[in-house]
């Protein structure tokens, strides 16, 4: 937890243990960089596990929001800080947003290349020899490039790439195909653990969201409907059903929110694409995890996670090694 004089959290994150003969000068340059540290307070540390630390200080002028954050963990200093280092990241946040996070609250996740290491919509292709063709827009359309940065015209166009694939294609996935990302099963335990609702909301499909949710025990599920006739896919959407864009993302976010009574502060929303950018803003703590660059220059908070995969989303949220080990055992 945040110090009580403290107004001001910084994260530490490195691929690598922090040895202790370099954890002091990585701290120091660190508070130099910020350069406004309040004359008459001191800095504490609190290290969340080998490889994560975090640091509470006094700021003279204290960021309120995530997006000044970000304004000041883009500056050219402190760009270089992070290159240097090779920072899987480096997260500043207001001292009471980080309080709030101890607050059990929503966590959102995005489900392709986040909760699942698999673009779904790219395998369904393989299936039918489109692979590539179906690819190349879906990686246009993740790094928000026209003509696929309306998201509802990217998905209209790889879905009709799609006809004539098999509907029990979804078992066959989820047996030899779909894997998890690292460390998804043990967030989602350990916050459920603790007292948190779960959801995931995917521009993919219902059928691979609602196994996702079965699986990891989340409490909601949304995704794209697909038709099917005599058992194939006819190539198009299900007419009547919204299409889980990003907007759509962000106001079913709230939804639940308002649902669950939970307040912004306390809402954490988790993606990799173009159209996570929305409920990333909507959310208290909005986390680019392995995304494409233009997405993490645009969102709240980036993370580069290494092999602990979404499990160093913990840490983001101020959870040391000690306390996961307790809410996942």
């Amino acid at each position: 937890m945040a110090s009580p004089s403290a107004n001001t959290v910084a994260l530490i994150i490195t691929p690598q243990p922090i040895p202790a003969s370099e954890l002091s000068t990585l701290t120091t340059e660190l508070v130099d960089l910020l350069g406004n540290l309040q004359a008459g307070t001191s800095l504490t540390s609190r290290q969340l596990s080998p490889t994560a630390i975090e640091l509470h200080l006094t700021l003279q002028s204290c960021p309120s929001n995530l997006r000044e954050c970000k304004t000041l963990t883009d500056t050219t200093p402190l760009k270089k800080f992070q290159a240097q280092h090779n920072l899987s990241a480096l997260i500043i946040q207001p001292a009471t947003l980080h309080a709030a996070h101890r607050t059990p609250g929503l966590i959102v996740f995005d489900m392709d290349s986040t909760l699942i290491q698999q673009e779904v919509i790219d395998e369904l292709a393989r299936r039918v020899g489109k692979y590539d063709q179906v690819s190349a827009i879906t990686e246009a359309a993740m790094r928000g490039e026209a003509p696929y940065t309306d998201f509802a015209a990217s998905l209209r166009a790889r879905v009709g790439l799609l006809k004539g694939v098999p509907g029990d294609v979804w078992d066959g996935l989820k047996k030899d195909v779909i894997t998890f990302t690292p460390g998804a099963r043990e967030l989602v335990k350990g916050l459920r653990q603790a007292g948190w609702k779960s959801a995931v909301l995917s521009g993919g499909f219902m059928p691979l969201a609602e196994w996702v949710q079965a699986e990891l025990g989340l409490d909601f599920a949304l995704a794209n409907f697909l038709v099917e006739e005599e058992g194939l896919l006819t190539g198009e959407l299900l007419e009547g059903k919204a299409i889980v864009d990003g907007a759509m993302k962000a106001t079913v976010l709230n939804e639940l929110a308002a649902k669950w009574s939970v307040e912004k502060e306390s809402i954490v929303a988790v993606g990799d694409g173009s159209n996570d950018l929305l409920m990333m803003e909507e959310a208290g703590m909005g986390v680019a995890f392995n995304a494409k660059e233009k997405v993490q220059e645009r969102a709240p908070v980036r993370l580069n996670a290494g092999a602990g995969g979404l499990r160093e989303v913990f840490w983001v949220l101020g959870y040391s090694d000690d306390e996961i080990q307790e809410l996942t055992k």
